[in-house]
């Protein structure tokens, strides 16, 4: 998720790019890659959050086994 995440992000960000460069030549705005921005980052943060789960669940069955 994470990976998808930091491509969709640089996707958006390129797109982005080019929606300023074709506004400065000329064109109309488009900025349809700040929607890939926010995707991305969100994915990306998933990607962070869902891995701290993992290793916080881990930590609590260790904790648990050692118990017994």
């Amino acid at each position: 998720m994470k990976t998808t995440g930091i491509v969709i992000l640089v996707l958006g960000c390129l797109s982005t790019l080019g929606g300023i460069i074709g506004t400065i030549g000329g064109r109309e705005p488009n900025f349809a890659g700040v929607t890939f921005i926010v995707l991305g980052a969100f994915l990306i943060s998933r990607g962070n959050k869902k891995k701290e789960e993992e290793q916080k669940k881990k930590q609590w069955e260790e904790g648990n086994n050692s118990e017994k």
